[in-house]
């Protein structure tokens, strides 16, 4: 990845979600320095310095194997998720076409297409963008600025929306483009109203930063679609059933925090993974 620079950064004055200039609490200051503070108002954790769009393609250009594919077993834990994600989207749409946003390279994608579905891609990065379109139908770009003949019976943020700087652009663009009782898909998401996200803060299993922007609850989400006519058919809080779990040591873990946080100590090692930590949430016109 090219270095960041300074000129990489801006700085929010508004809320990214509600868009006011609404009080905000401070929680802390991540590994770059970057300030994260919580909205007062509607409960959106985000950073009020991040990347603008030239620190963007600059962290994303290559992401793809600097992170993505980088370490080995990390790869076989997140297959073993996709397949845990299909099991559960595949019992509401067994059928269709698919839009996976933020598809990397496209392992995702590769479920549903093996499984019958008709499915696409968009990648905002260059290098899993070409990577992923060796193999399926990808579009390359912003996803709200990107144009669509299809409709989609279901729209898939796996992991995505902590990393966009508008995240209402992107619903909207989803919201537009679904088909008659299509559903959207939002997974793999960090849940800010955690047990372990308000213990460790930045030390959190996947914390917001000025690179991952944002962080939400799931009230955030079902007040949104409920004021564009989706409503909620299933929410899941994936985690005994996942390569991350380690229950025994995970609980030691949140014990030994919630003593720290008794004692006034500061907590400087690594949230575990836990209940309650990732979202995975279903929406239907």
């Amino acid at each position: 990845m090219e270095k960041l620079t300074n000129y990489d950064f801006e700085t929010l004055h508004r809320c990214p979600w509600g868009g006011d200039e609404t009080p905000t609490e401070f929680l802390y200051k991540d590994f770059m320095g970057c300030e994260i503070v919580r909205c007062q108002e509607c409960g959106l954790v985000f950073a009020k310095q991040r990347l603008n769009k030239t620190g963007l393609a600059k962290y994303w250009k290559d992401y793809l194997s600097r992170v993505h594919l980088h370490d080995s077993k990390a790869v076989e834990q997140r297959n073993k998720m996709y397949e845990i994600d299909f099991q559960l989207i595949s019992e509401h749409v067994t059928k269709g076409k698919v839009l996976d946003v933020g598809c990397g390279n496209g392992s995702f994608l590769k479920l549903f297409e093996i499984n019958g579905y008709d499915a696409s891609g968009v990648e905002f990065g260059k290098e899993a963008a070409d990577t992923a379109g060796n193999e399926h139908k990808i579009y390359y770009g912003e996803f709200p600025n990107l144009e669509f003949k299809d409709k989609y019976d279901l729209i898939i943020f796996r992991g995505v929306l902590q990393y966009v700087p508008d995240p209402k652009a992107y619903l909207e663009k989803a919201i537009g483009i679904l088909a008659d009782n299509g559903h959207i898909f939002i997974t793999a998401q960090p849940n800010m109203e955690s047990l372990c996200f308000n213990l460790f803060k930045e030390n959190f299993t996947q914390s917001v930063t000025g690179v991952d922007f944002i962080g939400y609850t799931e009230k955030l989400f079902n007040e949104y679609f409920k004021t564009k006519g989706l409503k909620k058919i299933t929410d899941k809080y994936f985690y005994e059933e996942t390569p991350y779990a380690n229950v025994e040591e995970d609980i030691l873990r949140v014990a030994k925090a919630i003593e720290y946080k008794r004692k006034n100590q500061e907590i400087t090692f690594k949230a575990p993974a836990f209940y309650g930590n990732m979202m995975s949430l279903v929406y239907k016109v």
